[in-house]
């Protein structure tokens, strides 16, 4: 369980594809934001409309904007080449969605920075490690220090004393803590952060699903929206020492099955009541034709929470293709098919004629609209208050192939 913080951008970087906000009525012209900090980007192109998708021209170095109208109408498109292989695009209303953002390969600037850390001797025993933000950990003893890569500026550190299974055994919050390079604070871990555990019941999954761990993998929020994982056991978690107001707790549960999985990550401060998505029904999505673009029949999922779908085809070595669509663009269109943007005057890939790989579709459920928010600032996962949830019901299969016939899902 150490490294389950990791899971945390992940969980949510497969969630969310765009940044935006902004309040009615809708702007007249919409402007694309794309993080390059590497310089995989390629290209770009914009649609208004259900109009034809045309080039557009960004400018920046490492963030690239760029502006285009949308003519008195409220249904748009953006996309981006990364990579050679890798096409993002994004689907969506100008009300909901007025500043979209993507993203080529990201990694933010860092700098070394040193925690002291002592730590009661009752607390330690062979095994034990500490660890900060769940990384940078060091074998516990009585006093130790731990040099890691984190971005400059103020912020929370979470410290935990691990045991050998991977299972927190002490969590604690330090509070605005001023990382800068070649810097270095100190803390102490005492009897008295320890916290007696908090259980937490998982749902009971649909039949022929099976929670995948088997439990649910629980992370600490500051309210500046740093933290990690804190799970005691694989149904319960360690209280923090020096939780604050505006502080979160967030559990993922996931319960898989053949061709499908479901996933939640629910927001809560006292245990919550932790639930899944319904599954997609047996063979409601059919794909007639196994293309590079192809068309998905069947998007037509009736949930009240129901913010969008995600479609993901990837193509080894030849084509890595994800498209997010929110509800209000699809309306009440039922199909869906990938957008052919590889003429050279648009994002200028190599539409693949053969070859297999894996065809993924995803429902996005949440209490709040995810697309207006950043998955590269932390800070915007505040939007989120106990009781908040995002889900997601996926389908997938790993044989698909360029050429083949009808495929159904699940």
């Amino acid at each position: 369980m150490r490294h389950t913080a990791k899971l945390w951008p992940l969980a949510l970087g497969f969630l969310l594809a765009a940044c935006g906000g902004g309040t009615p009525p809708p702007p007249s012209s919409i402007t694309l934001t794309v993080e390059d900090p590497m310089g995989s980007f390629n290209a770009a192109a914009y649609q208004v409309g259900s109009g034809s998708w045309l080039p557009l021209t960004l400018t920046g170095a490492t963030t690239k904007t760029g502006t285009f109208n949308l003519n008195n109408q409220t249904r748009y498109g953006v996309a981006v080449r990364c990579s050679s292989l890798v096409v993002k695009v994004i689907q969506a209303t100008a009300s909901e969605l007025p500043n979209p953002k993507l993203e080529c390969i990201s990694t933010p600037s860092t700098v070394p920075f040193t925690v002291s850390i002592n730590v009661n001797p009752s607390l330690v025993a062979s095994g034990d490690s500490v660890c900060v933000n769940n990384s940078g950990c060091v074998s516990a003893g009585s006093s130790v220090s731990t040099t890691l890569n984190l971005t400059p500026g103020s912020q929370d550190l979470l410290l935990t004393l691990v045991d050998g299974g991977g299972f927190v055994k002490v969590a604690k919050v330090l509070k605005n803590v001023n990382v800068a390079s070649g810097g270095n604070t100190s803390v102490s871990l005492a009897s008295a952060d320890q916290l007696t555990p908090v259980s937490l019941s998982l749902p009971t999954p649909p039949a022929g699903y099976t929670i995948q761990g088997p439990g649910a993998v629980v992370f600490y929020l500051s309210g500046s929206g740093g933290g990690g994982g804190v799970n005691a056991s694989l149904t319960s978690y360690r209280p923090v020492s020096g939780f604050a107001g505006g502080d979160r707790y967030a559990a993922r549960v996931a319960a898989l099955a053949t061709n499908a999985s479901l996933s939640s990550i629910q927001f809560f401060t006292s245990p919550p009541s932790l639930g899944l998505p319904t599954p997609w029904p047996s063979g409601s999505l059919n794909v007639p034709s196994q293309v590079a673009h192809p068309t998905v029949n069947g998007l037509s999922r009736n949930d009240a929470d129901l913010r969008g779908y995600r479609i993901n085809l990837q193509l080894t070595a030849q084509l890595y293709y994800t498209a997010n669509l929110t509800k209000a663009w699809l309306g009440s269109a039922g199909s869906y098919t990938l957008p052919d943007l590889s003429a050279s005057g648009l994002l200028g890939y190599t539409a693949p004629t053969s070859g297999s790989g894996s065809f993924r579709v995803s429902a996005i459920l949440s209490s709040k609209p995810l697309f207006a928010l950043d998955p590269n600032n932390p800070s915007t996962f505040s939007t989120f208050q106990p009781g908040d949830y995002i889900r997601e019901a996926e389908v997938d299969t790993n044989s698909y192939t360029v050429g083949g016939g009808n495929l159904t899902l699940p």
